[in-house]
């Protein structure tokens, strides 16, 4: 069929056939209803148009129903999205869910009965019901779609209850639990049904009963009814007015009723002193008895004291004391009673009086009391010069009259340790005082520790050298030298001398130094020791005993305590006398064989590597050795014996000295920069320098070379 023809018709058996008897403009009812019949040649046009038309009309109406159905479905799934997701609120207790009405406050979303439907991320709901306290819950996107429980809180009752008439001191019981003490009642409550019990001690008490709704305030007033009591007022003598509160109610002996209170009750009677007090009649205290003793009304005795600042006793009882003046005092007296006074003040006699006055009668007394002095009588020796309260009066023997008080004695004379007491003189026997003066050296030599430890941590023993000695060698003595002169000395000074010689790490704390800590300090010029020396001064608050400038020694403060290297004499009075009967060549003794451990020489190790050695002696180490690692000698001091030679203070000198004198507490030349060095070391393997003789002169520090410190034990300046 070409694209001009028209669908044929099929007959009544299902052929099809042309139509002959229609006409080509001839169209089919429902064809001429939708367009017009065009006449003429372009009818078939006409037609083709009109199916057009109709076509785009249909694809249109299938189109609105398609979009029509797209946005149902739309709609349907998010309804279902929306429904599948709510979230069931649960109120809780069942007394608020019964009324509550909970509403969305924030976020997009719709409460239906108690399911709650949102689209946005959170919500906050509320939920509010009669009787309970608002609450608020922010529903989270975790929460949609579940279950959720509010817990409302029950809103308390309130109960204001007044009494009639009021009473301040009122217990109020809620439930027999007592909450507060006050004229009224003003408390929140759980809801429900409470008792409550009113006790005020001037009223009966009183109980009742009420039920708070919640959120409800309940107010009440409750009549309470009085105590009934009696009062019984008796008085001695009787006959005394009576007045309660301010109002005379009869004369004693008196019985009353009184409702409870609290009542001012004043008996009062002529030249007698009224009686005031103040009493209650409670539901508990109801009968109340009184038996007064009226007393007399005082009299008044003014009371003049000189010298002022004493005591004042009336009847044995203090009434005026310390710092009081000389002015009258006003003092009361029970009248018609006969009193004693007494007044006394140190260093005074005492005086007492008896005294009775009338009632209301002012008496005066005065006191002048005489100083009480007694007789000192002091001796002491030597004579000194006694000074009384700071201020010296004489010198001993010395009699004098001293008042009766106590009194700062000082008995004291140059170079002396003074004595101190105090004495309270009395008038009844001469005080006496005999006195003895300690040296002061003597007794700060007493009380001069033997050993101690300072606070460099170095140990320090106390000598008190005495009588004399010879320091050098003969030339008759093996292994003499000629720079050995032969000395006598005497030591008089007392002083310490450290038990070691200095170490490393005792030297380190006033100057870094590399090494071993317990090794000795070696390679350390005589000046740094010197130096270091008036550092441990510093450190125990000492007068420094070499004078410096510019980190040079100038000089030296020959009588000061404060700490420095021991003099020559005294290093060679330790190694050959101290503690001896008579002086040794070595310090172990006069033997000329070395006695085991006796310290670090030259041994049998140091073969080889040393001039000199001792055949057959060991003593384990071939150089230095820690100090103190042996045995101390009979003077308690280590290493005297090798280890390390020893500065000592004096410079270095050659020149002999005068013969036939004698030394006393050398201290050597105060110029030279050459300096004294004393004792073995462990290099030394001669006799002649283990002889404590043995001395040289040096100007630098060796690695065989320390020294140890020394210190007067007081200022000889």
């Amino acid at each position: 069929m070409s694209g001009s023809e028209l669908p044929l018709d099929r007959g009544s058996d299902g052929s099809s056939e042309k139509s002959s008897d229609k006409s080509p403009d001839k169209l089919s009812d429902d064809e001429s209803q939708e367009r017009p019949v065009t006449k003429g040649g372009n009818g078939q046009i006409d037609r083709l148009e009109t199916e057009l038309m109709r076509a785009r009309s249909r694809q249109r109406t299938r189109y609105m129903v398609i979009s029509l159905v797209l946005l149902l479905v739309g709609l349907l799934s998010a309804g279902a999205i929306v429904f599948s997701n709510a979230t069931v609120v649960v109120v809780n207790p069942a007394a608020a869910r019964q009324h509550a009405v909970i509403t969305v406050v924030d976020g997009f979303g719709a409460m239906v009965g108690n399911a709650l439907y949102t689209l946005s991320g959170h919500a906050v709901i509320e939920a509010t019901s009669p009787g309970f306290r608002n609450v608020r819950k922010i529903v989270r996107a975790d929460d949609f779609g579940t279950a959720l429980s509010l817990k409302m809180t029950p809103l308390p009752g309130h109960l204001h209850i007044t009494t009639r008439p009021p009473a301040d001191n009122t217990r109020w019981f809620i439930d027999g639990r007592m909450v507060v003490v006050a004229a009224l009642l003003n408390q929140d409550v759980a809801a429900g049904k409470h008792s409550i019990d009113i006790n005020s001690p001037f009223y009966q008490q009183a109980r009742i009963s009420v039920t708070a709704e919640r959120g409800e305030t309940v107010s009440q007033t409750v009549e309470l009814q009085p105590v009934e009591g009696r009062l019984n007022i008796h008085t001695i003598p009787t006959g005394a007015t009576i007045r309660i509160n301010g109002d005379a109610v009869g004369l004693s002996p008196l019985n009353l009723v009184k409702a409870g209170g609290s009542y001012r009750i004043e008996a009062s009677l002529g030249d007698y002193r009224p009686v005031i007090e103040t009493i209650e009649i409670t539901r508990a205290d109801h009968d109340i008895d009184r038996h007064y003793r009226l007393v007399l009304q005082d009299g008044y005795l003014h009371v003049q004291t000189k010298p002022a600042g004493g005591r004042l006793l009336l009847d044995g009882k203090q009434v005026m004391a310390g710092k009081g003046t000389a002015k009258s005092r006003a003092v009361p007296l029970s009248a018609k009673t006969e009193h004693t006074l007494i007044y006394a003040k140190r260093g005074y006699f005492s005086q007492h009086r008896r005294i009775t006055v009338a009632v209301g009668e002012q008496r005066h007394v005065s006191f002048h009391l005489k100083p009480e002095l007694g007789k000192v009588r002091i001796v002491s020796t030597p004579s000194a010069m006694v000074n009384v309260d700071g201020r010296d009066i004489g010198k001993t023997p010395l009699s004098t009259i001293l008042s009766a008080l106590p009194h700062r004695i000082t008995v004291h004379k140059q170079g002396y340790r003074s004595y101190r007491r105090t004495i309270t003189p009395d008038s009844k026997s001469t005080q006496r005082l005999r006195v003895h003066l300690q040296n002061e050296r003597a007794a700060r030599l007493a009380a001069s520790p033997l050993i101690m430890t300072n606070a460099a941590g170095i140990e320090m023993k106390q000598f008190r050298p005495h009588g004399v000695f010879v320091m050098g060698a003969p030339r008759s003595e093996t292994g003499q030298r000629a720079n050995e002169f032969l000395r006598t000395v005497r030591l008089t000074k007392p002083f310490y001398i450290s038990t070691h010689e200095v170490s490393r790490a005792q030297f380190s704390r006033f100057r870094p130094m590399s090494g071993a800590g317990d090794e000795p300090a070696t390679k350390v010029s005589w000046t740094e020791a010197a130096l270091y020396c008036n550092w441990l001064s510093r450190q125990a608050h000492l007068t420094p005993f070499y004078k410096t400038r510019s980190g040079r020694v100038i000089g030296a403060n020959i009588g000061s305590d404060g700490y420095r290297l021991p003099s020559e004499a005294e290093w060679e009075w330790l190694a050959r006398k101290a503690f001896k009967t008579k002086e040794s060549r070595f310090s172990w003794g006069n033997d000329t064989t070395i006695p085991p451990n006796a310290g670090n020489i030259a041994d049998e190790d140091a073969k080889g590597s040393v001039a000199h050695y001792v055949p057959n002696y060991s003593d384990g180490y071939a150089g230095v050795a820690p100090v103190g690692s042996y045995p101390p000698d009979n003077t308690g001091l280590y290493d005297l014996t090798g280890n390390v030679s020893e500065w000592v203070h004096d410079v270095y000198t050659l020149t002999p000295p005068v013969s036939g004198g004698t030394e006393v507490d050398p201290m050597g030349s105060g110029r030279g920069d050459t300096h004294t060095v004393k004792g073995s070391n462990w290099r030394s393997g001669t006799i002649s320098e283990l002889r404590a003789a043995y001395r040289e002169g040096e100007k630098a520090g060796r690695d065989d070379i320390g020294f140890r410190v020394a210190r007067y034990i007081f200022s000889h300046e």
